[in-house]
């Protein structure tokens, strides 16, 4: 009987350690206890120690500032340049350079006919038929170098808004990545977007602009960017 009573208290003591010991048990798994605060940790290697440590809130572990973890993420800036091209400020400053040029054209058209239709009403015989018919080979000279010239001017002045929207969209992403506190952005175009054209140089040229091949959804900020310029890419 004494054993049997023994026995029974030594259970009893046990169950309530246990019961005791459990809520403490379940406090240290409940989630793992900060480190710190600490204004740096020293890492031992076999190569020497590293100290890692946080320099204008990045983490470093040297003195460069090539030793620091910097925030990426990319911009699809061929998404956003066609749409900043449709602007009615582009489009005003294209529609007038081309106006120009059809007026200009007309006057060289114009000028042309009136000489063919002086070489048609003269008789073949005239002594001014040869200088009528090289001022008209003149006036086709002067066209053909006018279309150059007006070809070169609407190409310079595309070059001149694509550089405009260009520094738009950089300026755009620079606000967008000091809100979300993003250090270097990158000019890249998404994996998944469909390539464009089928001959090869335009297959290769679509491989090669694709940097990244596998990255976090949530690096591409083209469309928080898109919402800074006041863009729809779903326009056109």
């Amino acid at each position: 009987m004494h054993l049997m009573n023994t026995l029974c208290t030594c259970t009893i003591v046990s169950a309530l350690a246990m019961a005791a010991l459990r809520p403490a048990a379940e406090a240290e798994f409940a989630g793992p206890e900060p480190l710190g605060p600490a204004s740096e940790l020293v890492l031992q290697g076999t190569d020497g120690d590293i100290t890692v440590k946080t320099v204008d809130g990045r983490i470093t572990w040297g003195d460069t500032p090539a030793q620091r973890v910097y925030s990426e993420a990319f911009v699809a800036v061929d998404k956003l340049i066609p749409v900043m091209l449709q602007a009615e400020s582009f489009t005003e400053e294209r529609e007038e350079l081309s106006g120009q040029m059809q007026i200009d054209e007309q006057r060289i058209l114009a000028a042309l006919d009136e000489v063919r239709v002086r070489i048609e009403d003269a008789d073949p015989d005239d002594p001014d038929h040869p200088a009528m018919a090289e001022e008209a080979r003149n006036i086709l000279q002067q066209r053909q170098a006018f279309m150059q010239a007006a070809q070169q001017a609407m190409s310079q002045l595309q070059a001149a808004h694509l550089e405009r929207a260009y520094r738009e969209a950089v300026e755009a992403v620079k606000i967008v990545a000091e809100r979300k506190g993003i250090d270097i952005v990158h000019r890249a175009v998404p994996t998944d977007d469909p390539f464009v054209g089928t001959m090869m140089p335009e297959a290769v040229n679509a491989i090669q602009s694709r940097s990244f091949l596998v990255y976090p959804e949530s690096m591409d900020i083209t469309s928080d960017v898109a919402d800074e310029l006041g863009l729809d890419l779903n326009q056109g």
